[in-house]
């Protein structure tokens, strides 16, 4: 059940945003988010978007269509629109998603004032023999050994949790994900088969909160499937999450943060940075010179039940409710400046994503020459992945993806004169995608596939190499 409070501060965004002139969708596409006036500007707040949720229990997921770094909206029946030419036969989808909520990566250095409690959620882990015998379901269940001397050599985390993992109010939402897909993919559409089967392709990176993820989608997705799924990972070097050994990746990213825009944005936010350092202990350049630290650790707790830290020596000393603000809106104009509004902004997701992309086009090509194998296929990845496919995309503005974030590539079949032409239609996280292409809804699919070659390299060793 919500509660109160809940329901209060999610509806509380919606009137903000509505006070503002903006319309739900409009959250995703801040004006001025090119410029660093967008973060210094304390009046924006959060530009309309959500960054709480309960813990342990599902998002609430509404009103629908709005930024909410939790749980992002997803498509949905009661907010589906069809495509205007009603005799068009829907064929496949490309379905993208980052994993739902889950506990932070980046703990703060100077320790954390609040316990993290996991004991709802039991992480599976276990191994069977092909068509033979199978492991006993075991989870792991965290505890600390009080006679560890390195538990008092580092600042002590009481807690139940892995940092990070899916948490329980990350696989629920998970579930409702999946239950939502079928309704409209499924059940509507007719497109996503009643149980897995070969038409369907899945994959995920390897990292085990993906994994969890994707248990709780698919679970939604096939609530009486009794058998196992396979979801397909690359051990290495994989195409998703940064797998890929790639030297210009880093070379891009330096020169990327070399740049007059970052450090102009790195000048505006000198005092957050430095008082958010004294707070948190976090004064290291892993902290000081992206804001991927505050954010993750932020946002992980406001997204699970938790408040904002303070310091673990000092409790009078707290992050304030403007400052993490603040570190939300320097996330956004990082990640727009990294996939959008940089130089080397082509060669940078071609160098990070670019194989990746060029995977979705080959599927994409067997749909339009009748060669398919597939009708849906469903990634399960990170907020770095989903980050350049937008940018590829051309999203207008890019706001941090947040938790549950998804693209979804559909593929429309049409008969004009006897002749089968294919269309594409892009949602991002429930509506169609704004890019400097235009609205991407009902596109020819071989102009899509042009908009994303481009980001595929010809030559990813000689790439790599430059």
């Amino acid at each position: 059940m919500l509660t109160y409070a809940v329901v209060a501060g999610v509806l509380s965004q919606f009137l903000l945003a509505s006070a503002s002139g903006l319309s739900p969708v409009d959250t995703f596409y801040p004006a001025g988010l090119n410029d660093t006036s967008y973060i210094s500007n304390s009046a924006l707040g959060t530009y309309g978007g959500t960054y709480r949720a309960p813990a342990n229990e599902a998002s609430q997921g509404s009103p629908y269509g709005i930024y909410d770094y939790c749980s992002m909206p997803h498509p949905r029946v009661s907010e589906y629109e069809m495509p205007k030419d009603r005799n068009a036969k829907l064929v496949y989808l490309e379905y993208m998603q980052r994993h739902q909520r889950r506990t932070m990566y980046n703990l703060a250095p100077g320790g954390e004032n609040q316990p993290f409690d996991c004991s709802s959620f039991e992480a599976f882990s276990y191994g069977s023999q092909a068509h033979g015998t199978s492991g006993l379901q075991v989870y792991a269940s965290v505890y600390t050994d009080p006679n560890n001397p390195f538990v008092d050599a580092l600042p002590y985390v009481n807690s139940t949790c892995f940092f990070p993992q899916l948490t329980t109010g990350g696989l629920l939402d998970g579930v409702q994900h999946g239950k939502d897909l079928w309704a409209l993919y499924g059940e509507k559409l007719g497109l996503i088969p009643k149980a897995p089967s070969d038409k369907v392709w899945l994959r995920s990176s390897s990292a085990t909160l993906t994994q969890q993820s994707a248990g709780g989608v698919l679970r939604g997705l096939w609530p009486h499937h009794s058998g196992s799924v396979p979801l397909h990972q690359q051990p290495g070097p994989d195409t998703v999450n940064g797998g890929i050994p790639c030297n210009a990746k880093g070379a891009t990213l330096s020169c990327i943060q070399s740049t007059p825009e970052w450090n102009q944005h790195l000048s505006v936010t000198t005092e957050l940075r430095q008082s958010l350092g004294e707070i948190l202990g976090a004064t290291s350049s892993a902290w000081q010179d992206t804001f991927d630290h505050f954010s993750d650790n932020f946002q992980a707790r406001l997204c699970n039940g938790y408040k904002l830290p303070c310091s673990f020596t000092d409790p009078s000393k707290c992050v304030s409710e403007s400052q993490a603000e603040e570190v939300f809106r320097a996330g956004d104009w990082e990640w727009n400046y990294y996939w959008r509004n940089n130089p080397q902004a082509v060669k940078y997701i071609q160098a990070t994503e670019g194989l990746f992309i060029g995977e979705v086009v080959r599927r994409l090509e067997a749909v339009l020459n009748n060669k398919q194998k597939y009708v849906y296929s469903h990634t399960f990845f990170h907020d770095g992945d989903i980050g350049p496919i937008l940018g590829a995309l051309g999203i207008d503005q890019l706001r941090w993806p947040a938790m549950g974030s998804n693209v979804a590539i559909e593929v429309w079949e049409t008969t004009a004169k006897q002749k089968k032409e294919y269309y594409a239609r892009v949602l991002y996280s429930g509506h169609m995608l704004r890019s400097i292409h235009g609205t991407l809804d009902w596109i020819p699919l071989s102009q899509l596939m042009d908009i994303l070659k481009v980001y595929v390299p010809q030559d990813i060793i000689a790439l790599c190499n430059s």
